[in-house]
């Protein structure tokens, strides 16, 4: 992809998007955006500010409409040609997919023109990680 003035890079583990992309991509084009050590790498071009995602909710409704305004994207293309599948699988499994986002790291940035001439413009860099926690809560009744 060539370099991009206005971007935003998400990265995360999540096995069961793999596995969903995995049904309507080929293996080429799931090494573009799936590292060697299972971890998904996505970058896309952006339209201006995006606010941090807060929630694994979040990360997904922003990975889906990105992929919307990126169709020239590896992801982009393969979601948009089978987006009804897809979406359909993404709400069967919603809890699953949720809970299997880990290491969530995105970084972005927008270049704003601050005046006129070739020194005019500011790269305006953020990077920000969602951290997870899980707990879990054992009840045990006698009675």
């Amino acid at each position: 992809m060539e370099e991009l003035k206005n971007f935003a890079e998400i990265s995360f583990t999540n096995a069961v998007l793999i596995d969903i992309f995995s049904k309507y991509a080929d293996n080429r084009s799931l090494a573009e955006f799936v590292r060697e050590d299972g971890s998904i790498s996505i970058k896309f071009r952006t339209n201006g500010q995006i606010d941090p995602p807060k929630s694994c909710e979040q990360v997904l409704s922003l990975m889906f409409a990105l992929f919307e305004s990126n169709p020239e994207s590896v992801t982009g293309r393969i979601y948009m040609e089978n987006q009804k599948d897809m979406l359909r699988e993404v709400v069967y499994r919603l809890s699953q997919v949720l809970d299997g986002f880990s290491n969530v790291k995105m970084t972005m940035d927008n270049v704003i023109r601050v005046k006129e001439g070739p020194d005019g413009e500011v790269t305006q860099h953020s990077e920000f990680t969602l951290k997870r926690t899980r707990s879990t809560t054992n009840e045990t009744k006698t009675g």
